[in-house]
């Protein structure tokens, strides 16, 4: 853990600004100005994963806000704009709908109630209409999406602009390669992402990961002097590496232990200031994420120190700066709001929007050099509940025997092909509220979308069998080879510690060697 660091923020943010007042000014304007086909003080856009899942949402405001405030020494002094990576869907409405666990994390954090369970739970689910309105109000005018980024950029071009793509600097985190590379020469660090491919080439200048390194990012030496290149794998939440560097840098400190008189001052001055209030905002949002990565600091197998130390130092800075340094604060009840808000999200959308909600591709080359390209969607919810939600779709869905698993793997199967996808695998995880034996489980789909992958598809079961412990679902009733062209298998996971951060390299790797 870091060493305590003294109180000092530093010449460049005597006075900080809260959480909502930097969003609302890096939304507006966040577009680069483009003069003759270049772009001119153009922001660092601080990019998370295709997912955009909780962890990558705030990894990336909880980046852009300290790093804004002078994190990397850039005496250019850019701004940093956090932005959601969903191509599709622009804040307001559709990003309530589709990412609810995020908007009652930022609605909690920002609340003015110093105790989190104040809020009612009925607002998660949608149904308090004063309190949806009030999210989408704070959605829109305080958070930036791909599709308004995408928006915005074809607004400001002009006719003769049209065509021409633009270079725009970007941060990864929780992820470390982009999906779309430019075309020869191959260039260093640069790529984009799905709804901007035609529009914007991203140069990547830095990098905060809890994955595999992929090899994409440039060297530390290569990239803007400050900058970080963090890809450490083990840690459960992106956000507690983000925590851990921005603490590093002395831009987070901690209250001095050394003089227990001076830290009682330090705290009674910051509890009854504006600083103290922002404080107590960023470290509930990292907070949010972390703990719903790690399950409440409980998740066997992906908690480490990185992630107890952060939970330590976060809910520290709120006990001691919510209502004057009074009372404890309640992470539990925090955290099982926000879970509640993340069970309950999938109700409100189609299969296709659940496949596509927490979803990443890889694209890989077989020894052949023949290209293959792996997705695989989470879900959290068993699969029989997906497979009826298909079926309450499906008005020509059958009511035979296998009438609703087929209509599941329709959907499935429409998912893949238009992704390009060679195989699709789909990952559960639910917990005894789902009704699947009262505890917390795992069930494992992998589908290859053509014959000869079979044998690939046959290596991945043998050689993953011991490792993730898989076990036949005694709800599938048939096998896929029977009425689909391809393999098919679904598995009971018996190693719930294995997530798609383990499982994810097993699929790959079977087709590369």
């Amino acid at each position: 853990m870091p060493p305590d660091l003294p109180l000092n923020l530093g010449p460049s943010s005597l006075s900080p600004p809260g959480l909502l007042p930097f969003l609302k000014q890096a939304r507006s304007p966040f577009l680069p100005t483009i003069r003759n086909g270049t772009t001119t003080h153009s922001p660092i856009y601080v990019l998370g994963n295709q997912s955009a899942d909780l962890d990558s949402i705030i990894s990336a405001i909880l980046y852009s806000y300290f790093f804004s405030r002078g994190g990397n020494g850039d005496s250019e002094k850019r701004r940093y704009v956090p932005l959601v990576n969903l191509p599709d869907v622009p804040s307001g409405p559709e990003l309530r709908r589709l990412r609810p666990e995020f908007a009652c994390a930022l609605e909690l954090s920002v609340s003015s109630s110093s105790s989190s369970s104040t809020l009612p739970m009925q607002k998660k689910t949608g149904s308090d209409k004063d309190g949806e309105d009030g999210i989408v109000k704070l959605l829109r005018e305080h958070i930036i999406t791909v599709a308004d980024l995408r928006e915005g950029l074809l607004s400001s071009r002009d006719e003769t602009e049209k065509g021409e793509k633009l270079e725009l600097d970007c941060v990864m985190v929780d992820w470390n390669n982009l999906p779309h590379k430019p075309s020869q020469p191959q260039q260093e660090g640069k790529g984009s992402i799905d709804g901007l491919s035609d529009l914007v080439t991203f140069a990547v200048k830095g990098c905060i990961d809890h994955r595999p390194d992929e090899g994409f990012v440039p060297p530390l030496e290569r990239l803007p002097p400050g900058n970080p290149r963090v890809i450490v794998s083990g840690p459960g939440s992106c956000t507690s590496l983000i925590v851990r560097e921005i603490r590093e840098r002395g831009l987070w400190p901690s209250f001095s232990a050394v003089d227990g008189e001076r830290q009682k001052q330090e705290q009674a001055h910051h509890a009854g200031g504006e600083e103290g209030k922002w404080e107590v905002q960023l470290a509930k949002l990292a907070l949010a994420s972390i703990l719903i990565d790690t399950t409440n600091l409980t998740a066997e197998g992906k908690v480490t120190d990185v992630d107890r130390d952060a939970v330590s130092f976060l809910t520290e800075r709120i006990s001691s700066l919510s209502s004057g340094g009074s009372g404890e604060w309640d992470r539990t009840a925090y955290f099982e709001q926000i879970q509640y808000a993340k069970a309950h999200s999938l109700d409100w959308l189609t299969v296709d929007e659940i496949l596509g909600r927490d979803y990443k591709d890889w694209t890989e080359s077989t020894p052949s050099a023949q290209k293959m390209v792996i997705g695989i969607a989470s879900v959290v919810r068993p699969l029989k509940w997906i497979i009826q939600k298909a079926r309450d779709e499906d008005d020509d869905s059958t009511k035979t025997e296998n009438g609703e698993l087929k209509s599941f793997l329709e959907s499935l199967k429409k998912f893949a092909l238009e992704r390009r996808l060679d195989v699709i695998s789909v990952m559960t995880a639910f917990n005894a509220d789902d009704g699947e034996g009262g505890q917390f489980a795992r069930q494992l789909l992998v589908w290859g979308l053509k014959d000869d992958h079979n044998d690939k598809l046959a290596k991945f079961a043998e050689t993953s069998k011991e490792q993730l412990r898989l076990q036949k679902w005694n709800d599938f009733p048939f096998a896929g080879t029977d009425e689909y062209a391809g393999g098919l298998y679904i598995w009971q996971q018996g190693n719930v510690s294995q997530s798609r951060k383990q499982v994810a390299p097993l699929l790959r790797e079977a087709f590369t060697r």
